[in-house]
């Protein structure tokens, strides 16, 4: 039986998984479209925190430091309703009725996690786009967990993998 990728996740930095309540439906709404399936999952299983002191995955989160929706309406706020957005190009914020990244994670080295997200189309099939230091914007089509997933576990993913330095990868939980 094939492991799905959030089994492979918890499995691999031995996490107990937390089957978090989220409400997701406010967050949602907020954003004008439905979240990935599997991102909510990773969510609900791990909560707040931070992967091999690397990657921070946003969430909704009460204390709204990691909270998806607040970092995504920050960038907003920062970019231009209509046209370009020089910060992002060739790519802009996503808006509801609009195809644009919706950020859901930052890692260390600058390096920013989106979805290129439209809410024309299935949140499952969005790919993920990647800007960090020192590669250029990338687009990969997996789901979120497989990306999480291969960059802790997957010392070939380059040049996103943190498995060589990290190779015993785990899971803090933040308050």
């Amino acid at each position: 039986m094939k492991r799905m990728w959030i089994e492979r996740i918890t499995e691999a930095t031995h996490w107990e998984p937390l089957r978090l309540d989220i409400p997701w439906n406010s967050a949602e709404e907020e954003l004008g479209t439905p979240l990935p399936e599997d991102y909510k999952k990773l969510s609900e299983t791990f909560g707040k925190g931070e992967f091999s002191e690397f990657l921070r995955v946003f969430t909704i989160d009460a204390t709204r430091q990691f909270d998806l929706v607040r970092i995504w309406k920050k960038y907003l706020d920062g970019g231009p309703e209509t046209g370009a957005d020089p910060a992002f190009k060739p790519y802009r914020m996503y808006r509801p009725g609009q195809r644009g990244l919706i950020p859901w994670a930052f890692g260390e080295m600058k390096c920013s996690y989106f979805w290129l997200a439209s809410a024309d189309e299935d949140p499952a099939s969005w790919p993920i786009v990647t800007q960090g230091d020192p590669y250029p914007w990338r687009e990969v089509n997996m789901s979120t967990s497989e990306f999480v997933c291969r960059v802790l576990t997957d010392p070939n993913f380059e040049p996103f993998s943190i498995a060589r330095p990290f190779p015993e990868p785990d899971f803090y939980p933040m308050d």
